[in-house]
């Protein structure tokens, strides 16, 4: 749900708050653009798969996302810098359509509008707050536009920056395993 430079910025803020369990920044903050980036760049692989869950039409559609499911995943090793990223983007996207902005994802569908100009326009901003220096393999997905944006508050996304990046992964995790989704509602 957040776009690129929120997940780069949450990724950067968990990184200097939890400094010895990260050891590779690059792979971290691969892995926390991988499920967006994967599904834009590969024709083969959509936000189904890559958000394990049910994405459907943004503008009218409920999205979900299947942790439990990720969790399964025989690929994925939680021991690594890049799927602990790929955790932290999955979670994220969780707390940001069902926690932190449900009104606003509320608001923007009942408009048949998306997010992604709000991100547009608070991009500016948050790289410089967050000191993010843009991958270049992304660059051609963002933008920053000097315009108020709609629906998102600078002050609430960064609220949820800061509260995603203090989120413990582990006890997430265990979470998870424990009560599947319901565990992290």
């Amino acid at each position: 749900m957040p776009g690129f430079v929120i997940h780069i910025a949450i990724a950067k803020e968990y990184e200097r708050k939890h400094k010895n369990e990260i050891k590779n920044t690059e792979e971290f903050i691969k892995g926390a653009i991988a499920p967006d980036y994967i599904s834009i760049t590969n024709p083969n692989e959509n936000k189904n798969k890559t958000h394990y869950g049910i994405w459907g039409d943004w503008t009218s559609d409920n999205q979900e996302i299947h942790l439990n499911e990720f969790l399964e995943d025989k690929k994925v090793n939680l021991n690594t810098d890049y799927w602990k990223g790929y955790f932290i983007h999955l979670l994220s996207d969780h707390y940001f359509s069902e926690k932190y902005f449900k009104q606003e994802i509320y608001n923007a569908k009942k408009n048949k509008e998306k997010l992604y100009n709000d991100y547009d326009c608070l991009n500016k901003e948050l790289l410089k707050k967050y000191d993010i220096e843009v991958l270049e393999e992304i660059k051609k997905y963002m933008n920053c536009f000097n315009q108020k944006p709609k629906y998102l508050e600078i002050n609430k996304v960064e609220k949820f920056i800061e509260d995603m990046s203090n989120i413990n992964l582990k006890e997430q995790e265990q979470l998870i395993r424990q009560k599947g989704m319901e565990g992290i509602k």
